[in-house]
């Protein structure tokens, strides 16, 4: 007699799982693909968001010339994109004593060293303002902040680490912001610091003397008086009253603030392709259902006469029945587990190119109520597809499928 019980079930359900262990893979591999997809598209996304609303320097706002307020930012704080202008410096210098104007630190771009860019500001950037509540940036043992008035400069950690930069190298600039061997400048710059690594954007580019970038052999003569923009930490509501001044009722700049809710928008603008993406996991979703389905189907009717042999050693319609949905819940654990692993390495993937690409560092998985209920809905998927394979197994007739095959 075949004894009920838990062990029994699942020997025979793993049986069968290893019966047909490629089509029961294939259908774990597409559940697991389906789930990735969709953990990837929505935690991705969310975190980036995060990490790129963290990764603002410690700045609320940019001041830049008449433009785009994403390109602003993108351009002032994650040195992306080109800048949309040039401010005189007189801006700076009144935005520097508006009410409510807690920091001010103008920059200027437009070189790069070996398709890095280069940033000119002031050195109280590295000495004065905090990047981060409470952290303020940090020299290498061995380096220091550049001075004002030399060609000197204080490198990224990302830069130093790709380019093999250490204190006391020497380098000429390249003229543009992407590199070209013929627009090298005739300045020669030395490095006198590397900066610790932030996790933000501060750390793929070189930093120089503002006077470095407006001084620059080649450059026009104008530029010595004008700036790329000015980074802003503001006081209270002073953003509210700046917004008005320049956006609604100036012409000549433009306001960038406040930086999340611009780069939330940015971000937000992305819905229809996160929208595709879950419509695709959804449809392998089904796919993946749909092969667990066939294969347990395949599975029974080649097992049939092994369940009525079961049912005559004593094993009851329940047990066969679970025996099915065991062996269905089995392959959408399996896929379960590797929508983790698929998951883990898209974030990983992604975060290697976001950190490459932008200097942010994004944060580590974080198994949350979302990971939770994508789990839970592989398995009732899981149950769903070995739902009428498993009534099929408990109406397994005694009298049919005991008969000698002719």
């Amino acid at each position: 007699m075949i004894r009920p019980g838990l062990g029994t079930v699942l020997f025979l359900a793993v049986k069968g799982f290893r019966q047909h262990a490629f089509s029961s893979m294939v259908a774990s591999f597409t559940i697991a693909l389906a789930a990735g997809l969709f953990l990837s598209t929505y935690k991705i996304k969310e975190e980036a968001n995060r990490a790129f609303a963290n990764a603002s320097g410690g700045f609320d706002a940019v001041l830049g010339a008449r433009g785009s307020k994403l390109q602003l930012i993108l351009n002032a704080l994650f040195h992306l994109e080109a800048s949309p202008g040039n401010l005189s410096w007189d801006h700076y210098e009144t935005i520097k004593k508006t009410a409510g104007v807690r920091e001010a630190f103008p920059i200027a771009v437009g070189d790069n060293y070996l398709g890095y860019r280069l940033v000119g500001t002031l050195p109280e950037l590295f000495t004065d303002h905090q990047w981060r509540p409470g952290e303020n940036y940090e020299v290498e043992k061995g380096g220091r902040i550049f001075t004002d008035s030399a060609k000197e400069a204080l490198v990224g950690s990302m830069v130093a680490q790709k380019l093999n930069l250490k204190v006391g190298d020497r380098f000429h600039p390249y003229h543009g912001l992407t590199y070209r061997e013929e627009s090298k400048h005739k300045d020669i710059y030395v490095v006198v610091g590397l900066l610790k690594p932030t996790g933000t954007p501060a750390d793929r580019v070189i930093w120089i003397p503002i006077k470095g970038i407006q001084m620059m052999d080649g450059h026009d003569r104008a530029m010595a008086q004008s700036v790329s923009a000015v980074l802003l930490s503001l006081k209270g509501a002073a953003g509210f009253s700046l917004d008005l001044k320049y956006n609604k009722q100036g012409d000549r700049a433009t306001l960038a603030w406040p930086v999340a809710s611009t780069l939330g928008s940015f971000f937000n603008k992305l819905n229809w392709f996160e929208e595709i993406l879950s419509l695709v996991a959804s449809l392998v979703a089904f796919i993946g259902a749909m092969i667990i389905w066939s294969t347990l189907r395949t599975v029974l009717n080649e097992r049939i006469r092994e369940f009525a042999i079961l049912r005559c050693l004593g094993a009851s319609r329940r047990e066969l029945t679970l025996v099915v949905l065991s062996q269905s819940i089995l392959m959408s654990l399996i896929g379960a587990l590797g929508s983790l692993l698929c998951y883990f390495l898209i974030h990983k993937v992604s975060a290697n190119i976001i950190r490459e690409q932008t200097g942010v560092l994004m944060g580590g998985i974080v198994f949350d109520q979302t990971i939770l209920a994508t789990f839970t809905a592989l398995l009732v998927i899981g149950l769903l597809s070995g739902f009428l394979p498993s009534v099929q197994a408990y109406r397994v007739s005694l009298s049919e499928n005991l008969k000698p095959k002719t």
